[in-house]
């Protein structure tokens, strides 16, 4: 048999590519049914979770998600559509693509198939929807808010638009304005490199050559982005309002404002130009009208306004009412629109005396509950909260624990999955009391309902329980097979397959925050803190809404991040045993909080039904005071800029407003200073009706205190300060912290309070605990004594500066140091040198 018969009888005509066409389609069927059924096994896991958020807050949830998924896909699909469409125009031009080869010594001329060429197109056009579609995850959420503005019944005073258009509206019609940049100067330059490359267009100069072809495409595109361009100057008013492009100062309003709309003009001009240069083949008109809009734009947005923020103020009437109501939007952007200001006299009496402010700070208790043997093993603090209720004649701390994920990964050998997820490490134990005492703290057992905690932070890893309890937690149910395999494959743990995990019940996010946030992810939320009713222990927590537009606001800073608003506008709770969680408006929300509020509706219920016990436990937000409290520094301070007392707001227990019955309450405060003395304390407190805001400044501000230092073996805490009949009262400790973690050769790094310090008026105390402290300071003789001018205060003075001086020299604050140098000066009776006369 001849070679050639002898191999077609081996080797079948078409068997070779047969089996590779099935192969492929193989191939092709496993990553389908990989990716698929991952998605699969995702989406059933989702709805199994959404299954156990009660009151339809699975149904809000989920119709979320559709949402996100939907607008995904739309901008997907029309960013590959619009690559792709370009991308293809460009090929229907091409007549053939030709690639050398060489075989041997012969260089021949191979054509590309037309099949490689459309599959390299389609491919490509796949590629730049990808990259034009990346990071818009989020659209869906400033689509969704866009739809149902809010309205705040207050206006700019510029361009009279309602503050709610610059939350809600503004932020959705620049994502999609950026969009259209993106996608129509990208796509100009890809087809632009790509004709160039074919040779349909070549440049002579700075004038365009182009085929008939290339014109008309590059026309059209051109066109769309002159449209997209004044597009952008008609938002750009409100962007400048809003502050997106600097200071909004009255010389740049004058200029900028009117230039938007010659560069609106400018722009469709220049759209025109561009779109009839398909049939009009002036490419020098094009060129001219695309460098008039360049120069347009360069002194419209970048060289009117440097010379308009550098020029002098006019010091016109207008300026005074630009003022106030710059102050009057700064005060609603971050929640101070209530705030009152007081005199001194009128801040509320601390409900226990210097007692009402704790010595002690929430990170050096849990430190202190830590290493006291009562949390169970393999669990650490999760938080700390000041609860009143928990002690009569002291502050009280509630101390909550979790697993310890620390230990976890350092146990030797590490714990099986077994323990993990069904044993010791999947829960927490009860909460315990830690009471502030003359000899330190006094950890004591809280009345709880349960004999574990199942929720709450810190909780990262999932749990398996036997079966459900009635009043246990709630979970997902392990029953079904597909169910099972789709959580084992979601949370990539086959051990849910095995024979013990069926019937059982899955926790599954069981973080506090991480619920609230997959719940509501229009809002941050912070830390959540614990709370304990009626034997009950619920992890609480407040949700802010943030924008980084904001009509005439400077902006603040909320970590590494600068906002122009930001409010809480969500509450949420999470039980630590069964997982309940529950959300509502904020009490004293607005009206973006209330639109949220109105698209999840389901899920946020409205303030009125939060629980009385729930109420009566709140505690002024954080986050919100240190803003309000800045907002209103910035305002009130002259030439020299305020400083903080605390880097973060304090808590106190003094009475409560007069409409609540008169009980104590917890006010969330935070002092200023400036120049060595007090100069407000910004305090808020949750009241029946709502949140109430209050400043308190002093006629003749009293002088700050001496530094309280550190060493190696001690850490100054975090300093109190309120009023007391009109005068500042300051409590602060000492604490016995050495860095070494050592004491005194003990292996032993828990803190103690080695000293108190207090402070009224000009009178000090100082002593072993706060009733030591309090002893002294009665002893130190009436008010004003310390005022005298006798040789024995002015040296006290003259210590207690030193002592300033040199803790500023420690933190390298020069312009303190010299401050202080300045006093000691004047406490020693030195004259300051005169000014040399002028020349």
């Amino acid at each position: 048999m001849a070679g050639g018969e002898r191999r077609a009888a081996v080797n079948p005509a078409g068997t070779g590519p047969r089996r590779r066409r099935w192969l492929l389609l193989a191939a092709a069927a496993l990553i389908a049914v990989l990716v698929g059924g991952r998605w699969l096994a995702l989406e059933t896991a989702e709805h199994a979770w959404a299954a156990t958020i009660t009151g339809g807050g699975g149904d809000a949830y989920l119709a979320a998600r559709s949402l996100a998924r939907l607008m995904r896909i739309v901008v997907f699909v029309v960013s590959v559509g619009w690559g792709t469409l370009h991308l293809w125009f460009i090929y229907r031009s091409i007549g053939s693509v030709q690639m050398p080869r060489r075989i041997g010594n012969l260089e021949i001329v191979e054509a590309v198939p037309q099949r490689i060429l459309l599959a390299g197109t389609l491919l490509a056009g796949l590629a730049f929807g990808i990259g034009l579609a990346w990071g818009s995850g989020d659209w869906w959420m400033q689509a969704l808010i866009a739809s149902g503005a809010p309205q705040y019944g207050v206006a700019d005073p510029i361009l009279h638009r309602d503050v709610g258009y610059y939350v809600a509206e503004l932020p959705w019609a620049e994502t999609r304005q950026s969009y259209a940049l993106l996608a129509s100067l990208t796509a100009v330059v890809v087809v632009s490199l790509l004709y160039v490359g074919i040779g349909s267009l070549r440049f002579r100069g700075i004038r365009p050559q182009a085929s008939p072809h290339a014109r008309g495409h590059l026309g059209l595109l051109l066109g769309c982005l002159a449209l997209v361009l004044a597009w952008g100057a008609l938002l750009d008013p409100a962007e400048f309002v809003a502050g997106l492009h600097g200071a909004v100062v009255h010389p740049v309003i004058d200029v900028r404002i009117p230039g938007d709309g010659v560069v609106a003009v400018l722009a469709v001009a220049t759209a025109v130009v561009s779109v009839a240069w398909a049939w009009w083949d002036r490419p020098q008109a094009v060129s001219a009208a695309w460098a008039v809009l360049i120069a347009a734009q360069v002194t419209v947005y970048g060289l009117v306004p440097g010379l308009g923020r550098g020029g002098p103020r006019t010091g016109r009437a207008a300026d005074t009412t630009f003022a106030a109501d710059r102050l009057a939007l700064e005060r609603l952007a971050f929640g101070a629109e209530g705030l009152t200001v007081q005199p001194a006299d009128s801040a509320p009496r601390l409900a226990r005396g210097p007692a009402g402010l704790p010595v002690w700070d929430p990170s050096r208790v849990a430190a202190v509950v830590a290493r006291s043997g009562r949390l169970e093993r393999g669990t650490t603090v999760a938080g700390v909260a000041l609860t009143p209720e928990l002690a009569a004649g002291a502050p009280a701390w509630l101390v909550a624990s979790a697993p310890d994920d620390t230990a976890l990964a350092r146990a030797d050998p590490p714990p099986d999955w077994t323990a993990v997820h069904r044993g010791a490490w999947a829960r927490a134990g009860p909460p315990l009391a830690a009471v502030e005492a003359d000899t330190g703290l006094a950890t004591r057992d809280v009345r709880f309902g349960s004999a574990a905690t199942w929720f709450g932070p810190g909780f990262s890893q999932y749990a398996v329980l036997p079966g459900a309890v009635a009043s246990g937690p709630r979970g997902i149910e392990l029953d079904g097979t597909w169910q099972r395999v789709a959580l084992a494959w979601a949370l990539q743990s086959p051990e849910l397959l095995r024979r013990e995990s069926r019937g059982g019940l899955l926790l599954w996010r069981r973080g506090a925050t991480e619920r609230l946030a997959r719940l509501a992810p229009f809002a941050a939320f912070e830390a959540a803190t614990p709370a304990l009713a009626d034997s009950a222990l619920w992890w609480v927590t407040w949700g802010y809404l943030d924008a980084d537009y904001f009509p005439l606001v400077e902006p603040l800073h909320v970590g590494d991040r600068l906002v122009r608003y930001r409010r809480a506008a969500v509450l949420g709770a999470v039980n630590a045993v069964t997982g309940e969680t529950r959300l509502w408006l904020a009490p004293g929300h607005d009206s973006l909080a209330a639109a949220w509020g109105r698209a999840f509706r389901g899920l946020v219920a409205p303030p009125e039904s939060i629980p009385a016990w729930l109420r009566g436990r709140l505690v002024y937000p954080s986050d919100g005071l240190r803003l309000a409290a800045a907002a209103f520094a910035r305002a009130e301070q002259d030439t020299i800029a305020w400083k903080p007392l605390t880097p973060e707001p304090f808590a106190v227990i003094a009475a409560g407003l007069s409409g609540d019955g008169g009980g104590d309450a917890v006010w969330r405060a935070q002092a200023f200073s400036e120049g060595g003395r007090l100069q407000a304390i910004v305090a808020g407190v949750m009241a029946e009706p709502g949140p109430r805001l209050f400043a308190w400044r002093q006629a003749l501000p009293d002088r700050l205190p001496a530094v309280v230092v550190g060493s190696s073996e001690t850490r100054p805490g975090a300093a109190r300060v309120w009023l007391a009949g009109g005068r500042m009262l300051i409590v602060q400790a000492r604490f016995a912290e050495p860095e070494s973690g050592t004491a005194g050769g003990r292996a032993d790094a828990t803190p103690r309070v080695e000293s108190v310090f207090i402070t009224w008026g000009d009178r000090n105390g100082e002593g072993r605990s706060v009733a030591a402290a309090l002893r002294d300071l009665l002893a130190s003789g009436p008010l004003g004594a310390a005022g005298d001018t006798s040789v024995a205060a002015r040296w006290r003075e003259a210590r207690s500066l030193a002592a300033e001086m040199d803790a500023a020299l420690a933190r390298r604050d020069m312009e303190e140091f010299g401050r202080l140098y300045r006093r000691l000066l004047e406490a020693l009776g030195v004259p300051r040198p005169k000014l040399a006369p002028r020349p």
